[in-house]
């Protein structure tokens, strides 16, 4: 396939997923729509635990609002997607084990669908029972706005608190285990719902246009929109990367280019992403003698096929069009895109080439989850959850080279 089409097809798709993956690293938490009127309080009796299934629990749990009661109950609303869910299951799951020979039980609570979740615990175990909300009934009966959000039942049934998992301790729970009410003093309970109250803020105009680039200290943080782009602390290959819509891997640099990063803005008047990222283009440009050209080079590449020792796992999905692609930090998800868009998103995963040799049509419904410290374990994860097999292969690919002018002498 010809460099262009590939890449209209592909990356100018996922410009918007990168943008979405730096988004849920910065985000502290996860809003849930939810209307306010259905909170519960402390001290409010718990809602039946009503869930469609329930993993990793014995076989003879029963009835299980039965089977919990004089028990604290830990529920966990969470879910794969959500980063800071995420981050908390080691010290939740170091909390399984602390307790697990006392009358406390964990529940991890999320709407998702069975197989994700059972893909995603090949990767990140959790110690506690996980149980499966399909219908959200359990999410609305208990108010849930904002995930990750913990709730806590005391051996008597009530809502003993609503807080955070990063704010759950031992200590909390021996309290508990002591017939001790909390209070406030006892533990910090996280708001819900609750807005950032804006009224005393100052409002500043956009500019109708502006174009600047500076040099700034390296982070993650851009945001993009029809009319308006913002990035900060990116290297000079990431930039044209997005400005060009050409994938990492498929971007070469004439010389070794320098670790500098930057801060980009561009406002235009208008809703036209096609003239904000010329404009953006024309800027790289100026500002740096930015220059490119295509050439094919030889380059080991991923050739993503279908496993002749494995039945094809892959769901299809009831989408007519391709749905929004997600690629975080270990995983790649979508209800419904092609093979070909999910070529693109490993490819920043493995940071190498990916081509598809499939020969599978239509789109489908992806959950993909890795070990994050190890990108090769993507390998065996596509193999193992998807059925399909990615292996190495010496081939010639169009590649985008560009290069820049050194920068003037200071005087």
């Amino acid at each position: 396939m010809k460099f262009r089409n590939f890449f209209e097809l592909q990356y100018g798709q996922i410009w918007t997923a990168v943008a979405i993956f730096i988004l849920l690293i910065l985000w502290a938490q996860v809003p849930y729509a939810q209307d306010r009127s259905s909170m519960i309080k402390i001290g409010d009796m718990a809602p039946p635990l009503a869930l469609e299934g329930i993993l990793q629990a014995p076989v003879d749990v029963g009835a299980l609002n039965e089977n919990l009661k004089g028990k604290i109950v830990v529920l966990e609303f969470w879910a794969t997607w959500c980063g800071p869910c995420r981050k908390a299951i080691p010290h939740l799951n170091e909390m399984v084990e602390e307790f697990k020979n006392k009358p406390v039980q964990f529940i991890s609570v999320t709407d998702e669908e069975e197989w994700k979740v059972k893909n995603f615990l090949k990767v990140t175990p959790i110690t506690g029972w996980i149980g499966l909300d399909r219908d959200k009934s359990m999410f609305k009966t208990y108010g849930v706005q904002l995930i990750p959000q913990t709730v806590i039942i005391d051996q008597k049934g009530r809502i003993a608190a609503i807080t955070s998992p990063n704010l759950l301790n031992s200590q909390l729970l021996e309290k508990l285990l002591e017939g001790i009410t909390l209070t406030p003093t006892t533990y910090d309970v996280k708001p819900v719902g609750v807005e950032k109250d804006v009224k005393d803020e100052v409002q500043i105009e956009q500019a109708m246009l502006e174009l600047s680039i500076r040099p700034a200290k390296p982070s993650i943080s851009m945001r993009s929109s029809g009319r308006a782009f913002k990035a900060r602390g990116m290297t000079l290959h990431k930039l044209v990367s997005i400005a060009f819509k050409v994938s990492p891997v498929r971007l070469v640099a004439s010389t070794q280019p320098a670790d500098d990063t930057y801060e980009v803005i561009v406002n235009i008047p208008n809703n036209d992403r096609s003239a904000l990222l010329s404009l953006l283009q024309q800027s790289l440009k100026t500002a740096f003698g930015l220059k490119t050209y295509r050439e094919t080079r030889e380059m080991e590449v991923f050739i993503l096929n279908t496993s002749k020792d494995k039945k094809t796992l892959l769901r299809s999905s009831e989408h007519k069009n391709e749905m929004p692609i997600m690629l975080d930090e270990g995983q790649i998800s979508s209800q419904g895109t092609s093979i070909l868009n999910f070529c693109a998103l490993l490819e920043l995963a493995l940071e190498k080439v990916v081509l598809d040799e499939t020969n599978l049509k239509g789109l489908y419904n992806l959950a993909l989850y890795w070990d994050p410290n190890n990108p090769e374990s993507v390998i065996s994860a596509v193999q193992d959850q998807l059925g399909l097999e990615l292996k190495t292969k010496i081939k010639s690919i169009e590649v985008m080279v560009f290069e820049t002018e050194p920068p003037p002498a200071k005087k």
